[in-house]
């Protein structure tokens, strides 16, 4: 194998490592940052409600947005995404702040328990970070601050409409960012009780010239009334973008890193011809070209100099270019770029030294094996009742199959026997339960399919996508091998 393939698998390998770490944060650099086209949509100051599944980059950007010199590279690289001078930038709940910037979620518990309204309560954030003056500028506990506010709704209003005012005099604009909104509480009660009133809020700034909110939202939360049962959250929906990886952007992420990794960015200028012009501002940061970005075709070819052309010995079994999306889809049709890099890194890492490109088909199956197992773990994390329905069937069963038979099993098993035994007794196990399980299997199955892990074909029988199958020990003739 060349110096430059070593250097490209190195640089994959580089690039799976930097996406592997939390989306929380904005310690990546700058220049393996790519924007695709919905996202710029959503980065857009009029873009109120963002949705994304996990690992689509709700964190990353509710991270990005905060740091100056990540806003510096999306301004000169991607002005499609429309990010405009001036813009004060604040995080009004979200995972890693501090107790100074959001009420944590024990205390938003504890001001529940005081009988604010939940309204309440985020009108006081944004009193905090608009910078409200008067007597609510010397009340330092987040019950004091809701306190005012519910106490003098007028005067509450006066300081909004003032701070208003000098921002949009001042040219600025201050937008406030919300983001784990599943962290808020231990229960889907209080989750979207507080979620109603997040949102009832950012609709109130809209009617502002100068303040903005962003709220980062999975789905599944959107999918339920008592959250989205208010007045004119039509005007809010409006205002919705969604953050949605196409297998294009996907690849133009790939090529975003490649062209950028220390190790591999000379060798990767080569093969796509780059020149200086296709560098940033920024200086030494280089931006994907929109042919890269956009045109299927080339970035086909260019993906078969560093995987091949066929999934084994003919094309028959697949194309590496779009075999190992489609496997790792889950049932909304969507990818996150954490498990496609993931993917990536393990086959780089299971390709031999004597391989002559940078990666080898074998590998990339077993990438989707390592991707399948990473995106489970962060499935079980946010919804830990999912371990709990789908042990029962590892090794059970063969997908496609009938709902019957999965009911048949967990019947068998007392799954949800068990369950609502726990939840009965308050156990943290089943924290953030199904929604629907007071529906019986059926129920258990309609939040599977809202989650993207099971899709239903023909009206009766139950699929699983391989990015799920393969960790949760399912058959299917002819796919990726299930893990044991």
């Amino acid at each position: 194998m060349s110096t430059a393939e070593q250097a490209i698998r190195s640089g994959i390998k580089e690039a799976a490592a930097v996406l592997a770490q939390d989306q929380a944060t904005s310690n990546r650099p700058e220049a393996f940052t790519y924007v695709p086209p919905t996202h710029a949509r959503a980065l857009d100051l009029d873009a109120t409600l963002i949705e994304g599944i996990r690992g689509a980059g709700k964190s990353f950007w509710f991270s990005l947005l905060a740091s100056p010199k990540h806003l510096s590279f999306v301004r000169s690289s991607f002005p499609e995404a429309r990010l405009p001078q001036g813009v004060k930038v604040a995080q009004g709940f979200g995972m890693g702040l501090s107790i100074t910037q959001a009420p944590d979620a024990e205390t938003l518990a504890h001001l529940m328990d005081q009988k604010f309204r939940e309204r309440s309560i985020w009108r006081a954030v944004l009193a905090h970070h608009i910078g409200v003056g008067g007597g609510f500028a010397q009340l330092k506990s987040w019950t004091d601050r809701v306190l005012w506010v519910q106490q003098n709704p007028e005067g509450y209003a006066h300081e909004i409409e003032q701070a208003d005012q000098r921002l949009s005099s001042q040219g600025e604009t201050l937008l406030v960012l919300f983001d784990a909104l599943d962290r808020m509480a231990d229960d889907w009660q209080h989750i979207n009780r507080l979620a109603k009133g997040l949102l009832q809020v950012a609709l109130d700034m809209r009617s502002t010239r100068a303040i903005r909110c962003k709220v980062f939202v999975r789905p599944d939360l959107l999918q339920d009334a008592s959250v989205t049962s208010f007045a004119d959250y039509s005007k809010l929906l409006a205002t919705k973008a969604s953050l949605v990886w196409h297998r294009a952007d996907l690849y133009a992420l790939l090529y975003q890193c490649l062209g950028n990794a220390p190790v591999s960015h000379k060798h990767f200028a080569v093969w796509v011809g780059r020149s200086r012009a296709t560098t940033t501002n920024a200086g030494t940061n280089w931006a994907v070209p929109s042919d890269l970005r956009q045109d299927e075709d080339r970035q086909e070819a260019l993906f078969e100099r560093l995987a091949g052309k066929a999934m084994g010995s003919s094309i028959k079994r697949g194309k590496p270019y779009t075999w190992l999306v489609n496997h790792l889809q889950d049932g909304l049709n969507q990818v996150s770029p954490r498990s496609f890099l993931a993917a990536l890194g393990k086959a780089a890492t299971e390709t031999t030294d004597d391989y002559q490109l940078p990666l080898d088909y074998r590998g990339i199956q077993r990438g989707v094996q390592e991707a399948s197992q990473i995106r489970v773990q962060e499935i079980s994390e946010d919804y830990p009742w999912v371990k709990q329905v789908m042990e029962p069937l590892r090794g059970n069963l063969t997908v496609p199959c009938l709902s019957s038979d999965i009911e048949r099993i967990w019947k068998s098993e007392q799954t949800l026997v068990q369950m609502e035994a726990l939840l009965n007794r308050g156990k943290a196990a089943v924290k953030l339960p199904p929604q629907n399980l007071g529906m019986g299997p059926a129920g258990i199955l309609i939040d599977l399919e809202a989650l993207g892990m099971v899709q239903r074909m023909d009206g009766k029988r139950i699929q699983m996508p391989d990015v799920f199958r393969v960790a949760f020990g399912f058959g299917r003739r002819g796919g990726v091998t299930p893990l044991k």
